[in-house]
């Protein structure tokens, strides 16, 4: 049992309104003296922390202690119970959850508590970390409810949640981080306050596991339901709602998608000098655009730069034979395009061309092709898998860029360059982690003895991660290069410090 001795105790502030405890014992349960807290006087608060948090099971609260802030305690992992003096007049415990007196607020829910906690009726608030690091399978919270403060269920493994009517405004960190739930919603109308000045893009990234910050489905689900930008952003997360393979999410942005009906989009061309055309632009929302093989009595042989950039809703192109060039950004930032047919004709492909569309699956490369130009296809995150052709002699800057699912691919024979990045972060380097591997993926590439030139600017070729802890600041690459002896790559691979073998 704690003592006297295990803690310090002084005022902060010049009203001595806040007085700071800090446990410094070793004992699992901390008992708080009554003759410490005597030497705080008139109405305060007791801001408690230990230094071995996570080691603490129990808190023993004196009769004295009228108002408490559990500072680093809000996360204790090992907590199993609060005991409250019943001479308190401000605090109690129930069943080892901690409450004012009153009843009307809910303090602390020890983390190592399981099973099922149904909350008395008559609670009205949650304290902001109430339930972080919960085990809580399930919390029934009473229609009394109407407050939740921040982070409330931080980082908790509980999995079914409904919040009752009572609530009308949350902040979006009480479940963000809730990644365990599989049953959620909300009974009423209630307004998220969204840590983000414009969430629209962080939204799209939550729904496709993209984000830094990845709530569960259910939750991102019931925030769609009140979302304010739906309609503007609801292609945006279809689209993502595809990549993320998220189908609940898909199946409620298709089913309350307002009905349409794509009329027939139109195309404008630009007379070349040889007499034949380029498709210039094409407005319209269909989902499947077959381009024409001719318009006003002119051969298309062109795609146009940016003529169906941005376009939300194509999800299949193709372009018919004739077109021997593609411009620069044609397709960029087509958010729903999952796969493109072009026609053996075509033998150049312009910068950014396929970047940021983030859904394409399936393209074909024409065999006369010679040139993967710079960004041709960065972050397409969906493509995974790609046939080079054989003629091809330089993949530029950032080509395949954050190809992260991009695992199936084969450098040619007589490839020379590789330039700046262009295969930084794709799947074969970069990808999920392996079992058994503390970084991520592990796989082997062929590097042809034809190239000559390596651009190793930017991040480099291939993403690398830091290696052990004890060697924090050492990045060790996840990939292991096949090369010929005495070749470019054999050097580059030996002065990088990348594993490889010979072939």
């Amino acid at each position: 049992m704690s003592n006297m001795n295990d803690f310090e105790f002084y005022h902060s502030g010049w009203n001595k309104e806040r007085w700071e405890l800090n446990y410094k014992g070793q004992d699992k349960d901390m008992v708080i003296p009554e003759e410490l807290i005597a030497q705080a006087e008139g109405e305060f608060t007791v801001a408690v922390s230990a230094e071995n948090s996570n080691d603490i099971e129990s808190i023993s609260i004196p009769k004295n202690l009228p108002n408490v802030w559990l500072g680093t305690l809000y996360g204790a992992r090992g907590l199993k119970k609060f005991t409250v003096d019943p001479e308190n007049p401000c605090l109690k415990d129930i069943d080892g959850v901690l409450y004012t007196k009153d009843g009307k607020k809910l303090i602390k829910a020890p983390a190592q508590m399981t099973g099922k906690y149904i909350m008395p009726e008559g609670v009205e608030e949650l304290e902001a970390f109430a339930f972080q690091n919960s085990n809580f399978d399930e919390v029934v919270l009473p229609d009394s409810l109407i407050k939740m403060g921040s982070s409330v269920f931080q980082y908790s493994s509980i999995k079914k949640m409904s919040v009752p009517k009572g609530i009308a405004k949350i902040e979006d960190n009480v479940f963000c981080d809730s990644h365990e739930l599989e049953e959620f919603e909300f009974t009423g109308n209630v307004e998220i306050q969204y840590s983000y000045s414009d969430m629209d893009p962080e939204m799209e990234q939550r729904i496709s596991g993209e984000s830094f910050n990845r709530p569960a489905e259910c939750y991102i689900l019931a925030c769609l339901k009140t979302y304010p930008n739906m309609e503007k952003c609801r292609r945006k997360f279809i689209a993502a709602a595809k990549r993320g393979k998220k189908e609940k999410i898909l199946e409620y942005l298709l089913s309350t998608a307002p009905e349409r009906k794509a009329e027939k989009g139109t195309f404008e061309i630009n007379v070349l000098e040889d007499g034949s055309a380029e498709i210039k632009s094409y407005q319209g929302e269909e989902s499947v655009i077959e381009i024409p093989g001719e318009m006003d009595g002119k051969t298309i042989t062109a795609i146009g730069a940016g003529a169906f950039q941005g376009n939300e809703f194509i999800e299949k192109v193709i372009v018919p034979e004739g077109v021997t060039r593609i411009q620069n950004n044609a397709f960029k930032g087509c958010i729903s395009l999952e796969e493109v047919v072009l026609p053996e004709s075509c033998t150049a492909i312009g910068v950014s061309v396929f970047e940021d569309c983030k859904a394409l699956k399936k393209v074909n490369l024409p065999s006369g092709i010679r040139v993967l130009a710079r960004k041709v296809l960065k972050n397409c995150l969906s493509l995974e898998s790609l046939d080079i052709p054989s003629g091809v002699i330089k993949i530029e800057d950032q080509a395949l860029y954050y190809c992260e699912r991009l695992n199936d691919i084969t450098l040619p024979e007589g490839l020379v360059y590789l330039g700046k990045e262009c295969l930084y972060a794709c799947g074969f380097n970069y990808g999920p982690r392996l079992e058994g591997e503390w970084g991520y993926s592990k796989r082997k590439l062929y590097i042809p003895a034809s190239v000559t030139q390596i651009d190793d600017g930017g991040n480099g070729i291939f993403a690398a991660y830091p290696k052990a802890q004890e060697l924090f600041g050492v990045f060790e690459y996840k990939v292991i290069l096949q090369v010929k002896k005495g070749s470019i790559a054999h050097r580059y691979a030996a002065k990088k410090k990348i594993r490889f073998e010979l072939v």
